[in-house]
């Protein structure tokens, strides 16, 4: 239960103990707060201190009947939330991405777009792109209807609007809180304080704190991100 995660690519990364703490507290939060945060999480280093008070202002945006504790039903209230605001930005959000992505604005995407923007992506973070990625291959196989190699913008809202093509973030968020709220439920009452969710965060932090210095690195969420993802059952 901390900050925000990444939010109109896509990314990466989140499931580990920081990771997951950061996509609890990306629910409700005003946009412009959102887009500080969404790049703070993947640019910036956070310090163990700051995880408390990251973790209050969460947990008091999830205490939706203020009674000092967090219930799964709140939880999934909060969710549920969430998805409506994305199901109603989606178009606004599809019309953005299909526009980073057409970098010659020619009204159509190719494969050396896409991999061009991946790669700019991937600079920015401090990190080299492969020759090749399913990323690209991923996004033409579900909207390239004609298989010609471009994506038109008609065949791009056409698979938006069928499913194939749309945010991970509302799974991927709602898998976190369930993950940070199983560990912070210690008793399996159904329900968590904020002391709880403040002590399970601060362990998350410290599993992914890698060499136990106080500070969590961009580096350290990823690597933990990458462990944890190993250890879940296939499926």
């Amino acid at each position: 239960m901390n900050r925000l995660t990444r939010g109109g690519v896509i990314f990466a990364a989140l499931g580990t103990a920081g990771a997951a703490i950061a996509q609890v507290a990306s629910l409700p939060s005003p946009k412009a707060q959102t887009a500080h945060a969404r790049r703070s999480f993947f640019t910036s280093n956070q310090a163990r201190t700051e995880v408390p008070a990251h973790v209050q202002r969460m947990f008091e945006r999830l205490d939706l009947n203020h009674d000092g504790f967090v219930t799964r039903e709140e939880l999934a209230t909060s969710q549920t939330q969430f998805e409506a605001r994305l199901s109603k930005s989606a178009p606004k959000r599809s019309a953005k991405m299909f526009a980073r992505l057409d970098s010659n604005h020619d009204g159509q995407i190719t494969k050396a777009e896409v991999e061009a923007a991946r790669a700019t992506r991937l600079a920015a973070s401090g990190k080299q792109a492969a020759q090749s990625h399913p990323t690209s291959s991923s996004l033409f196989l579900r909207a390239d209807a004609n298989k010609d190699g471009i994506v038109t913008r008609a065949e791009y809202d056409a698979a938006v609007a069928a499913g194939k093509i749309k945010s991970r973030h509302a799974n991927m968020r709602g898998s976190a809180i369930v993950r940070l709220f199983d560990a912070a439920d210690v008793n399996k009452d159904g329900r968590a304080s904020l002391e709880e969710a403040q002590h399970a965060a601060l362990q998350h932090f410290d599993a992914a704190d890698l060499n136990h210095d106080g500070t969590l690195t961009p580096d350290e969420r990823r690597q933990a991100s990458k462990t944890e993802r190993a250890k879940r059952p296939a499926g």
